[in-house]
This record gives structure tokens, C-alpha cells and sequence, in this order.
């Protein structure tokens, strides 16, 4: 890194209780990537966390590896995803990127909740999504239902994405959803442990998938899966691209191409309950892919009680295009 000097930030951020037991933790824990141009004096920022179950790096790894990266010791290729997903938008910044407002980004809701909690604040709080999506899987079969009917009743303007994080077997996940109309749901995202028996999921329900964990496996065995499901057009709906799952912003676009290339309608741009930084980096990504003209996974703000910067809260279901701002302003001067 030839004229630039570098630091990092590492923080704390406070999650609101009813996300904790989501994130599995108290506290996001965030290091901020600070790329400084010594010719020109312009500063690029980056976000890396990587969350535990998600990554296979910690922060301690991903901060050496950010510190060898910023004193020419590896190349961006080499970082882990958390830590490339930083770098590569700190540097980008250097050259322009998020500098000016881009277009407004579609934000699909997110409910964490139980049935019980979807009470009017909540549904006050969803009212502008079109999308809303609810965990399942992880909970008993008549919890999930339970939640899953209520979200129907108390969103009648919303679909729902249903995503169960390969936690269940297919022919649990046929049962949940017997009898549940195809035309609220947006679409099943990987629910079941078999990437495999997605036909069989999607010709019993009369619902469309969307392909999470199967994108972010870089594997050829992962790649042929993928062209085999995209065979015929009418299975996969989307595919999720969990951006610091996946890397470098070259990466994240290069996943969207892939997606382009079968067919894929949509990819849906996915964060990893981030701070408002990384959301806010979101918006910009999706303004500039083509096939990213739909609701992505960028409505979590509300689960910080802490963040980086102004929340990134939507607005009748949007995400404004704002330009980027400075993470934790205050700690760089």
C-alpha cells in the first residue's frame, strides 16, 4: 500500500435484547478499517465482523490479517472474507466510491420475534416492508407456525421469506408449511439440511427458494449445484449473497454475475447484523448490479441499541442513498 497509511478501530456495539438471542451474543463486536491517501489526504473506511457460525475467521484473525495487509505482508486475495469485505471498501472509497447519493434501496423487514411479540409496535415498525422475513427452524413446529400465521394475519400488505438456515429436514419443513397459501410467501430461503431436495421442498409447498448457504460455498461441487438449480427458471427465485461471507465488493459483483449468467432473477444482498456502515455500503452495492432491483437483508439497524453512525433505519421500506459517512467520526480526529 504504496502512499497510505492505515489503522484500525476495534468496538463493542450494544445489541437490544430481543436480537441477542439471534446474534447469539450481547454485543456486536466490530473492528473499523481506517485507508488513508497521503498525497491527496482522502480517507476510505471499512467494516469487518465477522459473526461466529457465519465466518470461519474471528476478529482477532481477521485484524492480523487486515494489519499484514496493511503493511504489504498479503495481497486482498488472501484475506479472509470479513476482513477483504473491509479492505476492499476502504480502498474503493479512495477512488470514489459511496461519494455521492445513489439510488434508494429496498430494505426487507426482519421479525425476530414470537408470535406474541408482533404486537402493534412491531407491526408499526414493518408496516412499509413489502418483505419481511422471519426465522424458522430454530424454534418448536407449533412456535413456528404459530409466528409464521401471525406474521400472515398482522402483515397482510407483506410476503414472507422463510429462512430456516439448513436447520431442518425435509419433511419437517413440508409439515410446518402444509395448508400456508404459496403466493404470501416470497420465498423458502435454504430451510432444509439437503441443498439437494429443494425440487421436492418447492414441488410439495408450490414455493419458490432462494440459495443462501449454497452461494457462499465456494466449492465446484457448490458451483455445479448452483447451474443445476437454476435449470428450467422456475425453482430459485433469488440468490441470498451474504456480503462479508463472500468478501471483496469485486467478489460480492462477481457472485452477481454468476447469478446473471443462469438466470437468476434476483440476488438479494444480505448483512451480517453490521453496523449501519455496512448496511448504508449495501445501498451503494445494489445501485450499481443490475439484478439487485428488489428488497435485500439490510433491515437490522433497529436490533443495535449502538451503532456507527446515523441508523439506518428504512423509510416506507427503503433504505436511503445517502453518501457514505464516516464510522465513529469522532474517534479519528
Amino acid at each position: 500500500m504504496n502512499d497510505t497509511a492505515a489503522e484500525i478501530l476495534r468496538v463493542s456495539l450494544a445489541l437490544r435484547p430481543e436480537a441477542r438471542r439471534i446474534v447469539g451474543a450481547d454485543a456486536r463486536e466490530v473492528a473499523f478499517l481506517r485507508v488513508v491517501d497521503e498525497v491527496t489526504g482522502r480517507a476510505g473506511y471499512g467494516e469487518c465482523a465477522p459473526l461466529r457460525g457465519l465466518h470461519a475467521e474471528s476478529l482477532d484473525e481477521a485484524c492480523e490479517a487486515l494489519e499484514a495487509w496493511c503493511d504489504g505482508a498479503c495481497t486482498l486475495e488472501e484475506l479472509p472474507p470479513s476482513a477483504a469485505f473491509a479492505a476492499s471498501t476502504a480502498t474503493e472509497m479512495l477512488d470514489g466510491f459511496g461519494a455521492r447519493p445513489c439510488a434508494a434501496a429496498q430494505s426487507a423487514g426482519f421479525f425476530a420475534g414470537t408470535a406474541a411479540e408482533l404486537d402493534e409496535g412491531e407491526i408499526a415498525r414493518l408496516a412499509g416492508a413489502r418483505s419481511v422475513k422471519l426465522k424458522i427452524g430454530r424454534a418448536s413446529p407449533a412456535e413456528d407456525r404459530a409466528r409464521i400465521e401471525r406474521a400472515l394475519e398482522a402483515l397482510p400488505h407483506a410476503r414472507l421469506r422463510l429462512d430456516g438456515n439448513r436447520g431442518m429436514s425435509l419433511a419437517s419443513c413440508i409439515e410446518l408449511l402444509r395448508g400456508i397459501d404459496p403466493r404470501r410467501i416470497e420465498y423458502l430461503e435454504e430451510p432444509i439440511a439437503d441443498p439437494r431436495q429443494l425440487p421436492e421442498l418447492s414441488f410439495s409447498t408450490g414455493m419458490v427458494v432462494a440459495l443462501d448457504e449454497l452461494i457462499v460455498d465456494p466449492s465446484d461441487d457448490a458451483r455445479a449445484l448452483r447451474a443445476e438449480l437454476a435449470h428450467g427458471g422456475k425453482l430459485v427465485l433469488a440468490w441470498v449473497l451474504r456480503m462479508s461471507a463472500l468478501g471483496s465488493l469485486d467478489a460480492i459483483r462477481a457472485r452477481a454475475a454468476e447469478a446473471a449468467a443462469l438466470g437468476i432473477p434476483q440476488v438479494v444482498l444480505s448483512s451480517a447484523y453490521e453496523s449501519s456502515f455496512a448496511l448504508r455500503v449495501a445501498v451503494h452495492l445494489a445501485a450499481s448490479l443490475p439484478n439487485a432491483r428488489c428488497a435485500h437483508g439490510i433491515g437490522t439497524a433497529a436490533m443495535l441499541s449502538e451503532d456507527s453512525c446515523a441508523p439506518a433505519l428504512p423509510v416506507r421500506g427503503e433504505v436511503a442513498g445517502d453518501p457514505l459517512p464516516v464510522p465513529f467520526a469522532e474517534a479519528w480526529t
